[in-house]
């Protein structure tokens, strides 16, 4: 299916069909018809029901059908042809409450645009499913990767997935984890994790840091350090390696 880079607008005027009126029995007079709703007026009712959304990527739409209370059905279309969907694809929400949630990203870097939804959200991690779009294949393809990867960034100037999980201490402690798409396999390079270890009181609590860096071809630690809460010292060592350029103090 060819794509272009076009721009389209999202119109509701036809994301629905026209309502079809059914006939009467003969014998039965059949009363006047009402005026039937033109096909905007309909498509903006269908989109401002709480369990239906749509958004644009790139030259398709996207259509989200709450269908269950953890199940959203999602269709893809061409603007052009509305006859049937190119795509039908259904995804389990665990957190079905923030259903509808999805963004418009390149996540993988190849310059179409991609699309993810969300599928759970908690006090701070988010996780969601990912569709990148395969130019070979001319439809969206899932990426389970990138579903347990929690609440990614795209930073597309450093060809990086970003990645934060709150800790403990109100986010004083966490996880970051930084990945690269690597012969179209996302791939974890480096993660820096701060927790909390319980002492006998609050006063004595320490914070262990860990950073793992991808050394020939696989995870290896090369910092393990602990600091006491109050010193907050783990901060500037941790900051540092969060730069992918950063191999340590020579």
């Amino acid at each position: 299916m060819a794509r272009n880079k076009r721009p389209l607008a999202l119109s509701a005027a036809v994301l629905l069909t026209g309502l079809c009126a059914c006939a009467a029995p003969e014998s039965v007079p059949a009363p006047t018809p009402e005026a039937a709703e033109d096909p905007e007026q309909e498509a903006v009712r269908w989109l401002s029901d709480e369990n239906h959304r749509a958004f644009a990527v790139g030259d398709f739409w996207v259509t989200l059908n709450h269908i269950e209370e953890d199940k959203s059905r999602i269709q893809v279309w061409d603007p052009n042809h509305l006859s049937a969907p190119l795509q039908t694809m259904e995804q389990t929400l665990e957190t079905p409450y923030f259903f509808g949630v999805s963004e418009v990203a390149d996540a993988n870097f190849d310059g179409y645009p991609d699309f993810g939804c969300l599928y759970f959200m908690g006090n701070q991690p988010t996780y969601w499913n990912y569709w990148l779009w395969d130019p070979e294949a001319g439809e969206f393809v899932e990426e389970p990767a990138l579903a347990e990867v929690c609440a990614p960034e795209f930073d597309a100037a450093g060809q990086v997935v970003r990645s934060y999980t709150r800790g403990g201490y109100a986010g004083l402690v966490g996880t970051h984890a930084f990945y690269r798409w690597e012969e179209g396999e996302l791939v974890c390079v480096r993660r820096t994790d701060s927790s909390v270890i319980p002492g006998a009181t609050e006063e004595q609590d320490r914070v262990l840091l860990t950073v793992e860096d991808r050394v020939d071809g696989k995870l290896t630690p090369v910092v393990r350090a602990e600091y006491t809460v109050d010193s907050r010292g783990w901060f500037p060592v941790e900051e540092a390696w969060q730069d992918l350029a950063y191999h340590g103090e020579s």
